[in-house]
């Protein structure tokens, strides 16, 4: 009889603490942006632009001052194979229309692809400041903006393909100034797995918690102690 009842008792034990278990953290979804492409082009003037993010060319030199200079097209050393993500690169140059070519895209065999293309607004830059030129894409669909403002809508014959980015002088069959391009930047959307940040939980680099409604990445390995949270210590956390 004892140790029936003992073995209820280790049996409730047992129910209780993996209840405990199911419930102290439960994992959760968040959406966040990450960034899978980026180069503020510093480095020594007249040096080559990084061989690891851009493929080989002698027409393309950095200006020592944080910008690349282009006298003739570039392109990424890899495609991007993301469903959907922003592109954007912040560029100088006047051309009367074609920011689909300054920020530009390359299929697989380097070539521009086919599709549809529709004008939604002028794209046109005349004065020498640096605009944003961004790509916003999904796989059925890109649109070109200048400054936030849509310029053009393309419809690619084939969905979900993967793609170049390109940096391009030409303009309707005519070669501008050198090109001057300070930055460039590809980010996209991904789910992640999150948990509620507690203290005395040991978290490691890359995991995300989330806290208060917002979602945060562990920039270090650590242990939280009370005053640790993610909006008190932003050495250990990043807010996504």
């Amino acid at each position: 009889m004892k140790s029936v009842r003992l073995l209820r008792s280790l049996t409730a034990a047992a129910v209780f603490a993996s209840g405990l278990a199911v419930t102290a953290a439960p994992a959760a979804a968040a959406t966040v942006t990450r960034t899978v492409f980026s180069d503020g082009f510093d480095g020594d003037r007249g040096a080559a632009p990084d061989p690891a993010k851009w493929s080989p060319t002698l027409e393309a030199w950095l200006d020592g001052a944080g910008a690349l200079a282009l006298d003739d097209p570039l392109r990424t050393a890899t495609t991007f194979t993301q469903k959907s993500g922003h592109a954007e690169a912040k560029i100088k140059l006047r051309r009367t229309s074609g920011a689909w070519r300054a920020l530009g895209v390359l299929d697989e065999s380097g070539r521009i692809p086919a599709g549809q293309v529709e004008v939604l607004a002028d794209d046109g830059v005349s004065d020498d400041q640096f605009h944003t030129y961004a790509i916003d894409w999904t796989p059925t669909s890109m649109v070109w903006s200048v400054d936030g403002t849509d310029v053009i809508r393309f419809t690619p014959a084939e969905s979900g393909r993967p793609f170049f980015l390109a940096l391009n002088l030409n303009s309707a069959g005519r070669r501008a100034d050198t090109m001057l391009v300070d930055a460039v930047r590809v980010t996209v959307r991904v789910t992640v797995a999150s948990k509620p940040w507690k203290k005395f939980t040991t978290y490691k680099a890359g995991q995300y918690v989330t806290y208060k409604g917002g979602t945060y990445r562990v920039k270090e390995r650590h242990t939280s102690l009370p005053g640790w949270q993610p909006t008190l210590v932003p050495a250990l956390f990043t807010k996504i």
